[in-house]
């Protein structure tokens, strides 16, 4: 495959984004302000609902985006993010459109070329995002401009070789996709049903029919001040699970205690997983004896009790954690699907945490103490229901951590020519 040398501002513009005025963000409206947080670290859109900004003022009409925009990040908020670039998604159902903040750009490709897609790769390869690095300014947050991006020079195949690669890679993007919408469907299945049953006291009672709005009987519980189903008890965590562990890390001063052996679990890598595939830091075997009882077996619920408290996620293999994780480790499979709702709901409704100087932190004592309204039957038939559900998300995400390795593993070899797409 023949390549040729170009220049990135012969082949494509960037439009800057508009500097909105913060006095006009409301609550909701028709326009969503595309940020530095809606770049993914892995080269996609994110929405970021939680730190959504909508605006309500006049703007310029050409920066208002449809969908399959191409934009990219102009400053740096996070290392690594400079090369990152995102297709703009269909919001159609969503009632509002998205808009382009200042310090994002939208990729404006000639046609005839560059191809659109091709061009997304492209740009995340070490070729491309090393030089940004070289030509961004800045020391705590490093910006590069439109006119440094375009003095950047990379190789690149026929128009004709470019849709094809590009074509390629946005089906596997698009499976990956495709799975986390899956994966999210069915864990707001599962979370359906558990808010009916253990929030709303719903569950089927012996006729099948809904518990409380059917006469069940309810009590009242001094300890939570409010009235629970008759039969049930308010017990702390570890009365429900007594193997609770809390991570640690080994000395990083012998690097020798890290390898390839045994995944090592931090926050981020639960971040977005239910199931925690892959782990962005591993232990060698030596570490990870160097603490025995810091293991956790397959399936052990992971919970993140400091600076971020609250996100939950199933390991997938035998591993370790670090300090600011709490971890159970099931002696009844049946409690797995409800603690994890539970625990969830638990640090999104209260504050769950005490304040220190810094980050939030919650303990080992704490956390064993929290209080669980539990029926053990009702939580038994709540297993049962969701089973599959969870099954179903485990495989999906297990395929897109094959998938991403997949792409990540032909990226060069495609853009060198090294490997050729046929048809």
């Amino acid at each position: 495959m023949k390549l040729k040398r170009v220049r990135l501002g012969d082949v494509f513009s960037i439009k800057q984004g508009f500097a909105f005025k913060s006095s006009n963000y409301v609550n909701r409206s028709n326009y969503r302000l595309v940020t530095l947080g809606n770049f993914a670290n892995d080269n996609s859109f994110k929405f970021n609902n939680d730190k959504a900004k909508y605006y309500k003022g006049n703007f310029p009409n050409d920066v208002e985006l449809k969908e399959m925009d191409l934009i990219l990040p102009l400053t740096e908020q996070v290392e690594g993010l400079l090369g990152n670039s995102a297709f703009v998604p269909n919001v159609n159902n969503k009632h509002f459109n998205f808009v382009l903040n200042q310090r994002v750009g939208k990729i404006i490709c000639n046609d005839k070329k560059i191809d659109k897609k091709f061009l997304h790769y492209l740009l995340s390869t070490n070729l491309i995002k090393d030089q940004m690095e070289a030509f961004a300014h800045g020391t705590r947050q490093r910006n590069i401009s439109p006119e440094e991006i375009y003095k950047i020079e990379a190789y690149i195949p026929t128009i004709s070789v470019q849709s094809k690669i590009g074509n390629f890679l946005y089906s596997i993007e698009r499976k990956i996709d495709n799975n986390n919408k899956i994966c999210k469907e069915l864990e707001s299945m599962a979370k359906t049903i558990y808010d009916y049953w253990f929030l709303q006291f719903e569950f089927p009672d012996k006729d099948g029919k809904p518990y409380k709005s059917n006469g069940g009987k309810m009590v009242w519980n001094d300890q939570l001040k409010q009235e629970i189903p008759e039969g049930w008890e308010v017990k702390k965590l570890s009365q429900i699970e007594s193997n609770i562990i809390t991570g640690k890390t080994p000395s990083t001063k012998s690097k020798d205690n890290f390898g390839k052996d045994v995944p090592f679990i931090c926050i981020g890598d639960i971040r977005r997983h239910c199931f925690i595939e892959n782990t962005q830091l591993s232990l060698s075997k030596k570490g990870a004896e160097s603490q025995k009882n810091k293991y956790l077996q397959k399936d052990s619920l992971c919970v993140s009790c400091i600076a971020t408290p609250g996100l939950v996620g199933f390991c997938n293999y035998i591993s370790q954690t670090n300090q600011q994780i709490n971890s159970i480790v099931f002696d009844n499979k049946i409690n797995k699907y409800f603690l994890y709702f539970n625990i969830s709901e638990y640090f999104k409704n209260t504050k769950g945490t005490k304040s220190g100087n810094t980050f939030a932190n919650m303990n080992k004592q704490e956390f064993s103490s929290i209080s669980v309204i539990y029926n053990e039957y009702i939580v038994k038939k709540f297993y049962d229901r969701v089973d599959s559900y969870f099954e179903k998300i485990k495989l999906c995400e297990k395929e897109n951590q094959q998938l991403k390795s997949l792409r990540d593993f032909l990226l060069p070899l495609l853009m060198n020519g090294q490997v050729k797409i046929k048809g």
